[in-house]
């Protein structure tokens, strides 16, 4: 018979493996998806590359351990997962393969809009 932290825990093995096959169908949905206006390279670590895509200017450069990523010449804050994937601010709920790819997304998301960096201060100050 089942307890209550039985089916706790269950629900959250179920909920983790979901989250978790949802995020790998997210990369592999990037890594087919073309629709860039140039040859879809991605960004190995040590190269500089930009590109246009959808009429925005990309540009990922090496910045210390990681990559600095810029639509328009406003940097998209990123942040890198284990293994090699990749969130950004705009797109937080997908998982990117490259940090190209994270801002061919992020320029989706914007839908012709321009990027507003994120400051210093937090959401709550004025």
């Amino acid at each position: 018979m089942l307890n209550r932290r039985d089916v706790i825990k269950r629900g959250a093995v179920v909920a983790t493996v979901a989250t978790g096959l949802s995020g790998a169908a997210g990369v592999a949905v990037y890594g087919a998806q073309g629709g860039s206006d140039g040859p879809a390279v991605a960004a190995a670590p040590g190269d500089d590359h930009t590109e246009t895509y959808k009429g925005r200017v990309i540009k990922v450069t090496q910045a210390g351990a990681g990559h600095a990523v810029s639509i328009d010449g406003k940097p998209l804050h990123l942040m890198k997962l284990g293994e090699g994937a990749y969130l950004s601010a705009l797109c937080h709920y997908e998982v990117a393969r490259t940090p190209l790819h994270a801002a061919r997304a992020a320029v989706d998301e914007l839908h012709g809009a321009n990027l507003v960096p994120l400051g210093d201060a937090s959401h709550h100050s004025m």
